[in-house]
C-alpha cells in the first residue's frame, strides 16, 4: 500500500490519494475498505467522480504533482490559490491547473494573464495552451499583440496560439513575424507551421530572409508543415543559407513537398 508521505498532507487531500492509490492497484470499494477500516460510504464519497474538495483546501504549497495527482476534485481550492499573496501559491496553482486540464479554470486562468509578476503571467498562458479552449483565444492574442507584456510572455503567447490551431489566431501571429524580439518572431512561426493555413505561405517565406537563423529555421519548418508548392523556388534557395541548420531543413522540407531527395 503506497501511503507514505501522505501523511505530511492536509486531510482530506491525502485520504483522497490513498483511496485513490489502493484503487490504482486494483481494490475494489469493499476491499479498500477493509484496508483502511473506513466505512463503504467514506469510500465511495472519495471515488465518486464529482467528488470535490473545501474550498479551504490548499494546494498552493504543496508539490504540484499532488494537485496533479487528485486531479478535478483539486481545481476549485486550486482557483481560490490563484489569488493567493505569495507568488509561489500562484505559480503552483496555475500550473497544476494547466496540468489538470479542467476547463472550469479557463477563466480563473485568463484573469492571471494580467498577474503582476510576468513568471507567472508566461506559465498562465501555457495553462491556457494546455487546456485548449477557445474561450482564451483573444486573452492569448491580446497577450501577443501587447508589446507592454515581456518578450518571454508573448512568445509563450504564439506558442500556445499554435497548440490551439484556430486560423483566426493567423493574422496577429503573421504580424508578430516582424516583432523586434527574435524570440516572438521564431515562436510565430512555429505557431503558423502548426495552424498549417495556406495564407501564411507567403509571409514564412518572406521570413526566409530573417537576420536570424532560429526564425529562418522555424520558418523553414513550417512551410513543411503547410505542405504548399509555392514555398518551393524559396525553399531551394535556402539551401545555400549561410546556417547549416537551417540547410539541412530547407533539404528535408523539399523533400516532404516536392517528394524528392535533396540530401
Amino acid at each position: 500500500m503506497r501511503t507514505r508521505g501522505y501523511l505530511l498532507i492536509p486531510q482530506p487531500q491525502a485520504e483522497l490519494l490513498i483511496v485513490r492509490s489502493l484503487q490504482e492497484e486494483g481494490l475494489n470499494d469493499d476491499e479498500i475498505a477493509a484496508q483502511l477500516q473506513w466505512s463503504e460510504n467514506k469510500v465511495r464519497r472519495y471515488l465518486d467522480e464529482d467528488y470535490e474538495l473545501p474550498r479551504t483546501a490548499s494546494f498552493g504549497r504543496q508539490p504540484i504533482g499532488i494537485s496533479t495527482r487528485i486531479g478535478k476534485p483539486a481545481v476549485k481550492p486550486l482557483i481560490a490559490d490563484l489569488k493567493d499573496n505569495d507568488p509561489l501559491v500562484r505559480s503552483n496553482a496555475v500550473q497544476a491547473l494547466g496540468a489538470i486540464k479542467d476547463p472550469r479554470a479557463v477563466e480563473p486562468l485568463i484573469a492571471v494573464l494580467n498577474d503582476k509578476d510576468p513568471l507567472i503571467q508566461r506559465q498562465a498562458v501555457k495553462a491556457l495552451g494546455r487546456i485548449n479552449d477557445l474561450r482564451a483565444l483573444e486573452p492569448l492574442i491580446g497577450v501577443l499583440e501587447d508589446r507592454e507584456k515581456k518578450p518571454h510572455v508573448r512568445m509563450s503567447a504564439a506558442e500556445a496560439l499554435g497548440r490551439m490551431g484556430d486560423s483566426s489566431a493567423v493574422e496577429p501571429l503573421v504580424a508578430a513575424l516582424n516583432d523586434q524580439h527574435w524570440d516572438v518572431r521564431g515562436h510565430a512561426a512555429e505557431a503558423l507551421g502548426r495552424i498549417r493555413d495556406p495564407s501564411a505561405v507567403e509571409p514564412l517565406i518572406a521570413a526566409l530572409k530573417d537576420q536570424d537563423a532560429t526564425v529562418r529555421g522555424n520558418a523553414v519548418d513550417g512551410l513543411a508543415q503547410i505542405n504548399d508548392p509555392r514555398a518551393i523556388e524559396a525553399l531551394s534557395a535556402a539551401l545555400t543559407d549561410k546556417s547549416k541548420t537551417v540547410r539541412k531543413k530547407a533539404a528535408r522540407a523539399l523533400t516532404v513537398i516536392a517528394g524528392e531527395d535533396f540530401w
